[in-house]
């Protein structure tokens, strides 16, 4: 007995038969599985290469992360949701009316 407390294990039965090794495959059976596959309506699940989600990017993108008052943060989101915009059209938005005041 080991200092475990177990025996010497248990004892697994032998195996009888070695596994038996599969049949190979012709190709052309496989081209006329898929053949019939396709004439029945089934598509190939192969994944298609992603596409970045959203429109086409019409001009170089940049990021701008600022951190503020929760209050002030969600009241521009709110600004952004009510009337459509994103966050960046909202914000070009605002500056084009600073622009116009800036200019009277």
């Amino acid at each position: 007995m080991s200092k475990y407390g177990f025996g010497g294990g248990i004892e697994l039965p032998k195996t009888t038969e070695p596994r038996k090794q599969r049949p190979k495959i012709e190709h052309s059976s496989v081209e006329k599985a898929v053949q019939a596959g396709s004439e029945l309506g089934f598509v190939a699940r192969d994944s298609s290469p992603r596409l970045k989600p959203g429109p086409k990017r019409r001009e170089p993108q940049g990021k701008v992360s600022i951190p503020g008052p929760k209050r002030v943060v969600d009241r521009f989101r709110d600004f952004c949701r009510t009337r459509d915009l994103t966050l960046w059209q909202g914000l070009e938005l605002l500056l084009d009316a600073q622009r116009g005041r800036e200019d009277d």
